[in-house]
């Protein structure tokens, strides 16, 4: 028997984080959850991260990836302007793989403090700045039940996560440990992550009895005791990214044939086309190409990805670009490493090299642009 899942739509997203999102749709959320950013790219096998959390009964797993290598001879498009991705702090415990350490470079000027606790707990890890927050993390339900109370927490990664990594070093309030049944509001324990932090009896009691340990450099209790444990599983000869960025996006474009053709004996990828495209064209390189495309004789297209309803008329030469969905692009254009926004006309004639072209935005006739934004008013490109 299957059961079918809910599509919420949450009104108003762009303006909130991903913390507040989930705290609005959490009375459909019944028992553990999984978060997966809808801009990453990945061929990790998920089981792999589910497996882990399911090991330690954790409160938080998430999957790391190496940051992307920007190859040297890649541009992006638009103007030229130095790129400063965000650079993570990411400690994490050789010995039992527990996420220890998560911040942001920025946040930090020439040190680091660590705590004595910390060396106690973890005296043997691995402070990582070439790995990337993939935004895919496993949740413990108690964990949401916290988040809906602390309306404080707008985002996953740069709030609640780090909050909760922290707290993995702390212990439970007294008050906390001597009635777990009391009243929230008598006792004012809503802001404690520990209230909702709770063992479940057996699971404490399977933990205690157990001879596994997750340590060796002492005689204490598997994991510390610790209730609160977060996990970071890292992915390593696999390819990830996340396309958050112009850049990014671009890369995944350039890079995704590559990626998912390595079984093809080293050849020249063959032209991937919908069986419902019209391709009049003889002259087409490693190519992916969408429903209901029209491509006119006399053309020429190298590395392009082409999505559905777009049109190229004839004498035109395009390489190394991402046309998006009812793009249309007239007699005798030259567009070279350009991304081109949906329902965009570059009318005939027109050079474009190294650009962006906005939603919906017409290039008149005979234009020439090299390392522009052509769009109007917030309408850069709509996905």
């Amino acid at each position: 028997m299957y059961q079918c899942s809910d599509i919420v739509a949450v009104k108003n997203a762009e303006d909130l984080g991903t913390a507040d999102s989930i705290r609005l749709i959490h009375e459909k959320i019944h028992t553990d959850f999984l978060v997966i950013s809808c801009d990453l790219i990945t061929d990790v096998d998920i089981c792999e991260i589910l497996n882990l959390y399911r090991k330690h009964n954790a409160s938080i797993t998430a999957l790391m990836l190496p940051v992307p290598k920007i190859p040297d001879d890649f541009v992006t498009p638009g103007p030229k302007n130095k790129q400063k991705p965000e650079t993570d702090l990411i400690g994490i415990c050789n010995e039992t793989g527990r996420l220890i350490f998560l911040a942001s470079a920025s946040d930090f000027e020439d040190t680091i403090k660590i705590s004595q606790t910390f060396l106690q707990k973890h005296p043997s890890f691995t402070m990582h700045s070439k790995l990337m927050d993939s935004h895919l993390y496993v949740i413990n339900k108690w964990v949401l039940n916290f988040l809906v109370q602390n309306k404080n927490f707008t985002t996953l990664k740069g709030e609640l996560l780090p909050y909760i990594v922290r707290k993995q070093f702390s212990k439970p309030s007294k008050q906390c440990t001597d009635d777990k049944n009391a009243s929230v509001v008598q006792m004012n324990l809503k802001d404690d992550i520990y209230y909702f932090a709770v063992e479940k009896p057996l699971d404490e009691l399977i933990r205690k009895m157990s001879a596994y340990n997750d340590h060796g450099t002492d005689l204490e209790d598997a994991y510390h005791g610790d209730i609160i444990r977060c996990y970071a599983h890292i992915s390593n000869g696999k390819f990830g990214l996340r396309t958050n960025t112009i850049q990014m996006y671009h890369l995944a474009n350039t890079k995704i044939s590559e990626w998912w053709n390595n079984d093809n004996d080293g050849q020249s990828p063959v032209p991937i086309i919908a069986p419902t495209a019209t391709i009049r064209s003889t002259q087409m390189q490693d190519c992916y190409v969408d429903n209901n495309v029209l491509i006119e004789e006399k053309t020429s297209l190298k590395h392009t990805h082409i999505g559905p309803n777009v049109t190229i008329e004839s004498k035109t030469r395009i390489s190394q670009s991402v046309l998006m969905e009812s793009a249309n692009v007239k007699q005798r254009c030259v567009i070279q490493n350009c991304i081109l926004g949906s329902g965009c006309v570059i009318e005939e004639g027109s050079e474009l090299k190294d650009c962006i072209v906005g939603y919906k935005h017409i290039v008149p006739s005979g234009s020439q642009y090299s390392r522009d934004v052509l769009t109007d008013a917030n309408d850069l490109i709509v996905i």
